[in-house]
C-alpha cells in the first residue's frame, strides 16, 4: 500500500474515454440545439431554440451513461477477480508464479508469510475410517465360514 495508509484508486482508460465520449455527445447536442451548426454550415435557415428537446437528448444520454457504466464496472472487477486468480497444476498441487512452479507451502511463506500443517477433515477421516474398517469385516467374515 501506498504511504500512509489509502490505497490508490485506479481509474482505467476505459473509463476516461466513456466519460469523455458521453460529454462530447452533450456538447455536439448542445453545439446543435443553441448555435444550430448545421444550418449555419450549410446557409440554411436557423431553427428556433427547443431547450426542452435538448433536455430530452441529455436524459437519453445521461441514462445511457449510467448503463455503459454499470456494465464496464463489471467488466473490470471481473478482469481484476481474474487477473488475481491461482494457477494450480491439476496432478502434483504446485503454483505458478511468475511462470515458475513451487509448492503450495512455499508459495503461502512468500505471498502471505504463512506456513501451512497437514490434517484430515472431518469428511475425509469418516472415508478413511469408513475404507479401513471394511476390509477387517470382510476378512472376519471368511475366516468365520
Amino acid at each position: 500500500m501506498p504511504a500512509g495508509g489509502r490505497r490508490q484508486n485506479y481509474l482505467p482508460p476505459v473509463i476516461t474515454l466513456a466519460v469523455s465520449g458521453f460529454i462530447g455527445l452533450i456538447v455536439i447536442f448542445a453545439l446543435d440545439e443553441y448555435w444550430d451548426l448545421p444550418a449555419r454550415s450549410f446557409g440554411e435557415f436557423l431553427k428556433p431554440i427547443r431547450p426542452y428537446e435538448f433536455s430530452i437528448k441529455v436524459v437519453v444520454v445521461l441514462c445511457l451513461f449510467i448503463t455503459v457504466l454499470g456494465v464496464l464496472r463489471q467488466a473490470i472487477l471481473r478482469i481484476q477477480r481474474l487477473s488475481h486468480m491461482l494457477t494450480m497444476c491439476a496432478w502434483c498441487r504446485r503454483v505458478s508464479v511468475s511462470g515458475d512452479w513451487i509448492s503450495v507451502d512455499q508459495f503461502l511463506q512468500q505471498r502471505k508469510n504463512t506456513t501451512s500443517s497437514v490434517g484430515l477433515c472431518p469428511d475425509c477421516y469418516s472415508s478413511q475410517v469408513a475404507d479401513r474398517s471394511a476390509p477387517a469385516v470382510a476378512s472376519r467374515s471368511h475366516s468365520a465360514a
